[in-house]
């Protein structure tokens, strides 16, 4: 009778008969314990095992490591009251009789063939031989994936000829169990995508094999970038014809919604691929954090979770979406559990064109599913604004001028912005989104923020430019005081004004309201440093890193000022590198940089180059007041 159970598939366990884990301690004991275990019984020989899990050591090192390891065996086996590890002098197995795998029993029931033991070889399987597992060892990676790679093979030949005959036998809501089993092994098999599609056509669900349609065109999109085939596109197009009109056709009948002024964004019920009913929690848990995370972004306007799972298992067009919703973006993915791992896509689409603007795939161990949960939630929330935020940047700067909103002119002014605060359009723009609209919050916190800058520009004059910074600067936030933006942008004014004290008002507000938002991230970085916390500085500096694939360069400077007051010089150096056509003040501050490193040519170059493309040197006297003021509480200025 067998006394040790181990399981290989979906990760490593041993137990004994009454259910107690056995401890091993050392992957490399697990490793050697697999090996043993894919078919309890097979000899292995000392010098395979070694070339297999130490081969990067010499014969006697490896030797004493593997004699090491079968010590760490017979110790954790005590407790089974027989040692089933048989170990002679040449060679190792473990006894037939007193030890049973999940990876032996698959393969038992697989060779049998039988449609009960096909059903019992498919409950097996599930997941990737030692999912999860890594030992630091070329040959025994290398073994274990070809191990990996004929598991799944013998996988999918079982699921297949199970899944036909449930089919066969017309069961077919389990044969549409079994081939979502068979996705979850590779989502790429499009015949299992098109077998789907013509089980939920034959079950009466039309919608759902649509959207089944769907979700192998966007994992082909994701993972290959290709179309469907023919065959399949073939198989979408009858399934479109006929004359049964599902419920997310119904919904196209609703009265069309005009689009709000601020980006509005649905994010739709996220799919469960994962051929398991009970995670259905988990895609609609991915969801509905992804909804919460965005609404906290003042700049968006979010669809709420009830108008959004209206199409819970339904496939609707982009297009109709946007028309009933009356949104401009779309946020869709699908999640697919397999073992302790876990694939979750997203993806950002415009959704009158149906174009995809983004996307991305995690990867994730599911030791805790809700910190998973978390964790790709607040990373989707995070991509998503800016690339809406480019998105909308780029079409405001295709209108001609004259068609110009109120938003699309904020947006023009904060481009020239990042490239040249003293271009005077950035004023102007602004100045002309308050005259259409004097309740833009976002406006006159820009304006604010611009005027202030200014100083060192000269573009306005000195006093003119301070009075009009703090008008603006109110004027924000008496229109919307719990906007983060806003606050973070209203930080960074009164910090240059000398307001010190309102700076970190509005900067801890403005992190309070949403930690997560790049701007309140770089600027509060800005902030922090600036008013002498540089460690507070710096950890929001890589925070916001680590959050932003597309900032603009202009942030890149604020990076700069925390390193260096933080004395970190070379990091400070770094967030400069790849920028290309430097503003010239900036060459300034490369120069001192390379000063405090002692890298004097470099330094020297930097000071010439500051000096030809800046004929005023530091401005006026009131602007180097102003800059001295703001960095009163650091040492190095």
């Amino acid at each position: 009778m067998a006394i040790l159970h181990i399981t290989l598939l979906a990760g490593f366990e041993a137990k004994t008969i009454d259910d107690k884990k056995i401890a091993l301690k050392g992957r490399k004991a697990q490793a050697l314990l697999t090996c043993l275990a894919m078919s309890p019984g097979e000899v292995w020989s000392r010098d395979k095992l070694m070339g297999l899990l130490w081969s990067d050591r010499g014969d006697e090192q490896a030797r004493g490591s593997l004699r090491q390891t079968l010590s760490e065996l017979r110790k954790a086996f005590s407790k089974l009251g027989e040692n089933p590890l048989l170990a002679e002098r040449d060679s190792i197995s473990l006894d037939a009789k007193r030890v049973e795998s999940d990876v032996a029993r698959f393969i038992n029931y697989a060779a049998d063939g039988s449609p009960a033991s096909l059903e019992q070889a498919t409950q097996l399987y599930k997941g990737d031989l030692l999912d999860g597992f890594g030992v630091t060892d070329v040959a025994f990676e290398e073994w274990l994936n070809i191990e990996r790679g004929s598991l799944n093979e013998r996988a999918q030949t079982v699921m297949s000829a199970l899944s036909d005959h449930q089919k066969t036998s017309g069961d077919f809501e389990k044969a549409t169990i079994t081939c979502r089993k068979r996705l979850a092994i590779d989502p790429l098999q499009e015949i299992v995508h098109r077998d789907l599609m013509s089980l939920y056509v034959a079950q009466g669900d039309r919608s759902m094999a649509l959207k089944q349609y769907q979700a192998c065109r966007d994992v082909l999109k994701v993972e290959l970038d290709i179309e469907p085939s023919s065959k399949t596109e073939s198989l979408h197009a009858e399934i479109m014809k006929d004359n049964d009109t599902p419920q997310s056709e119904k919904l196209h009948l609703v009265k069309t919604l005009d689009l709000p002024e601020k980006p509005s964004i649905a994010v739709l019920p996220f799919t469960n691929m994962s051929g398991d009913a009970e995670q259905e929690y988990f895609a609609d848990g991915i969801t509905e954090d992804i909804i919460t995370e965005l609404s906290r972004f003042n700049s968006l306007f979010v669809i709420g979770r009830n108008s959004s799972f209206l199409y819970k298992g339904q496939y609707p067009k982009s297009q109709d979406v946007g028309r009933e919703l009356g949104v401009a973006y779309i946020v869709d993915g699908s999640v697919r559990k397999s073992g302790n791992r876990v694939r979750i896509t997203a993806q950002l689409v415009e959704a009158s064109t149906g174009n995809h603007l983004w996307g991305e795939r995690y990867d994730r161990n599911l030791e805790n599913i809700f910190d998973v949960q978390d964790e790709v939630s607040a990373k989707v929330a995070n991509m998503v604004p800016g690339h809406v935020e480019i998105a909308n940047r780029v079409e405001s700067e295709r209108k001609p001028v004259k068609n110009l909103n109120a938003y699309d002119l904020v947006l023009r002014s904060e481009w020239l912005g990042y490239q040249d605060l003293g271009d005077p359009d950035c004023l102007r723009y602004l100045e002309q989104a308050i005259e259409i609209d004097p309740g833009y919050a976002r406006a006159h916190a820009r304006l604010a923020n611009v005027y202030a800058y200014s100083v060192y520009a000269e573009t306005v004059p000195f006093d003119v430019a301070m009075v009009k910074a703090r008008f603006h600067a109110e004027t924000a936030f008496g229109i919307d005081p719990n906007d983060p933006a806003i606050n973070a942008v209203l930080s960074e004014t009164y910090l240059i004004l000398g307001e010190h004290k309102l700076a970190q008002i509005h900067c801890d507000k403005a992190l309070s309201l949403n930690p997560n938002e790049f701007i309140v991230l770089a600027t509060a970085a800005l902030t922090m440093a600036y008013l002498g916390n540089y460690k507070a500085g710096i950890e929001l500096v890589e925070h916001a890193r680590r959050n932003d694939p597309y900032c603009t360069q202009s942030y890149q400077e604020n990076y700069f000022d925390v390193y260096y007051l933080a004395g970190d010089y070379e990091k400070a150096i770094e967030c400069l590198m790849d920028w290309r056509n430097l503003p010239p003040h900036m060459h300034g501050q490369l120069a001192a940089a390379y000063a405090m490193l002692d890298r004097i040519d470099e330094a020297h170059e930097h000071s010439r180059l500051f000096k030809e493309r800046n004929p005023k040197g530091w401005a006026s006297t009131k602007a180097r007041q102003t800059f001295f003021r703001m960095c009163v509480n650091s040492d190095d200025y």
